[in-house]
């Protein structure tokens, strides 16, 4: 007898099954988004899940993750171990010293679960699955263009629709307040970060006024691409504005699919980029769906990257398996292969039972295989 216990089935918070049809939508959906990115060039990897601390986190992009990354024990070695908590850090690490032969521009794809020590706000999920790829070896507008096109290219072809891709550029905000004193500069972030400009209107310092007119240059790119050109500026962020504007001019090109937004303030959840950064939402979804831009890898090579997050995908993805199913009374492969072969999907029957429509039915089957011949019920 199967317990009806709950407890038996008890998860620690964060965690999940993920059972039928969900989890083979998010398998077909993360094969659908691999394909896309081979077809630019990108070639798959596969980190393990596990590394050793010293690895993973003490240096480079998993320093900046540590405290995000659960650890344990590794009873052969007695050395201490982490679970990534990103994907991200893994590639920098394969790219700065398994593949640092190859030239460059270097292009790899992966897929595969991270773990977390606490979920965000719009997804409490510990356990998330990330697809993604990474541009490693080259710095340039047509990078950063490429690398959100493609992102875009694989959200669509998994159904994906309604976007926003919101465009920033993290380091004008930390160049804003270099000379900020620390008590005041942690108000103004959170200022910036709730989008409350009377805030640091109230402060009336001269300093403050680029950082106003950026904030005001906030939305829908058509509708605040004049303004922001018009913000007088220093040599050092009139060239990163600029570059800016070069990307975004590139992505509007090639782009039929989605809206664009423009918010270059914007910093959270880039804890360790160094460019251009992305953040892509869809009506039909709550919360960012993929976030990606620029970074150093290991050893100080430029890269560009993005991650979708195939979890909040899988539920309304139009990548469904939408073959049919049919009942076959008795076992025999043969006649499986023979209706395999003409696009549907077979399940066997339990041989004894006389009712073969109400099994069928049963096993949420659309035919029967009746006579040799595939029949609706």
């Amino acid at each position: 007898m199967i317990s009806s216990s709950n407890d038996n089935g008890l998860l620690p918070a964060g965690l999940s099954d993920v059972l039928y049809p969900n989890a083979e939508l998010q398998s077909k959906t993360i094969e659908s988004l691999i394909d896309v990115f081979s077809n630019f060039g990108y070639s798959r990897v596969k980190p393990p899940l596990v590394e050793y601390e010293d690895t993973l986190i003490s240096n480079g992009l998993g320093k900046v993750l540590k405290d995000s990354t659960f650890r344990i024990m590794d009873p052969l070695s007695q050395k201490m171990m982490a679970l990534r908590s990103d994907v991200t850090a893994q590639i920098s690490r394969i790219a700065s010293t398994r593949l640092s032969h190859l030239p460059r521009p270097l292009r790899l794809s992966y897929s595969g679960d991270v773990l977390r020590v606490k979920g965000d706000n719009f997804n409490m999920e510990r356990q998330k699955t990330q697809v993604g790829a990474e541009l490693i070896g080259s710095e340039s507008k047509f990078v950063d263009a490429e690398i959100i096109l493609v992102c875009l290219k694989g959200l669509t072809s998994v159904g994906i629709d309604s976007i926003t891709v919101d465009m920033n550029f993290p380091l004008i905000r930390k160049y804003l307040l270099r000379n900020v004193s620390q008590s005041l500069k942690s108000d103004i972030n959170q200022a910036i970060d709730i989008k409350d400009i009377q805030f640091i209107k109230n402060l009336k310092s001269n300093d403050l006024d680029i950082i106003i007119e950026f904030m005001e240059c906030t939305g829908e790119y058509s509708n605040v691409i004049k303004s922001l050109k018009k913000i007088k500026l220093d040599e050092y962020l009139s060239n990163i504005r600029n570059y800016f504007l070069e990307v975004l001019e590139l992505v509007e090109r090639y782009n039929d699919i989605a809206k664009l937004s423009i918010d270059l303030l914007e910093n959270r959840g880039f804890k360790y980029h160094t460019g251009l950064t992305f953040t892509i939402f869809s009506d039909d979804f709550k919360g960012e769906i993929a976030k990606g831009g620029r970074y150093k890898t290991s050893n100080k090579e430029t890269a560009t990257g993005f991650t979708i997050y195939t979890e909040k995908l899988n539920f309304k993805s139009k990548t469904k398996n939408k073959q049919k199913l049919v009942f076959v009374p008795h076992f025999n492969m043969n006649d499986a292969e023979l209706i395999i072969q003409k696009g549907y999907r077979v399940v066997f029957g339990s041989e004894q039972n006389p009712n073969i429509e109400k099994e069928a039915s049963k096993m949420k089957c659309t035919h029967v295989w009746k006579n040799n011949r595939i029949v609706e019920i």
